[in-house]
């Protein structure tokens, strides 16, 4: 009982010196991500390519699959993002990602969980690995982080060891869209058992989708039966 209110007075003191504030736009007061830049989140809703999840213009008439995985069929069976990267998610992700703060995981975790609906059912979570030197560097993998989240919500495992990363490559953001693809060509093998499976891939951010396509590959050339991208936010333009 003193234990307890010890650590009692002790939340109050810090949080007198360390009041809680918005991560994203640093409202005081407020856990984590504030209810305003929670709803600044733009969700992607339908229509969207029933392949990759590129969301389409609502007003056109769009074909169910979009013009880019009719030319180049993905080797994932489908791939959904919980929202668009822009704004508030934008920031939100890039704290996450970048600058170290990990809290975001539940809030962004929670945002995934809420909007998304899977268009069919997956076994486990697997997160799109690191390279250990980029994971010992960063201190933690946030796609590791967002599928803890997201097996606590769907109570589904989370199977770290279907993939690694072999290859430290260059961090895809600083190149071009047209050397991605090449960047990432062998740097992941399958680690794990994967035959006969259907796996949902998780990470981040799906921008041009070459590494989630280069790790799809990996997973179905080793057996898996289908894998389903899933990320927080899809960084492109309406289509």
């Amino acid at each position: 009982m003193v234990t307890d209110f010890l650590a009692a007075v002790l939340e109050g003191v810090l949080s007198l010196i360390f009041p809680p504030r918005c991560e994203i736009c640093n409202l005081l007061q407020e856990p984590i991500v504030c209810a305003r830049c929670r709803e600044a989140f733009r969700p992607i809703t339908e229509p969207f390519c029933r392949q990759c999840g590129l969301p389409f213009d609502p007003l056109a008439q769009s074909h169910p699959i979009c013009v880019a995985c009719q030319d180049d069929p993905p080797p994932f069976d489908a791939a959904r993002a919980a929202g668009l990267y822009a704004d508030e998610l934008r920031r939100a992700i890039h704290l996450f990602k970048y600058d170290g703060v990990r809290a975001l995981a539940g809030p962004l975790g929670d945002f995934m969980a809420e909007t998304m609906a899977l268009p069919f059912e997956i076994e486990c979570l697997c997160p799109v690995p690191l390279h250990p030197a980029r994971e010992q560097m960063r201190g933690y993998n946030q796609s590791h982080l967002l599928a803890d989240e997201l097996g606590r919500h769907w109570d589904l495992p989370v199977e770290t060891g279907l993939l690694q990363r072999v290859i430290n490559t260059t961090p895809q953001m600083r190149l071009p869209a047209d050397e991605r693809k090449k960047n990432v060509r062998g740097a992941f093998t399958a680690a794990g058992p994967v035959q006969g499976r259907t796996i949902g891939l998780v990470d981040d951010v799906f921008t041009t989708g070459s590494t989630l396509r280069e790790c799809s590959r990996v997973l179905k050339r080793a057996g898996a039966m289908r894998v389903l991208v899933i990320t927080i936010a899809r960084a492109v333009e309406m289509a």
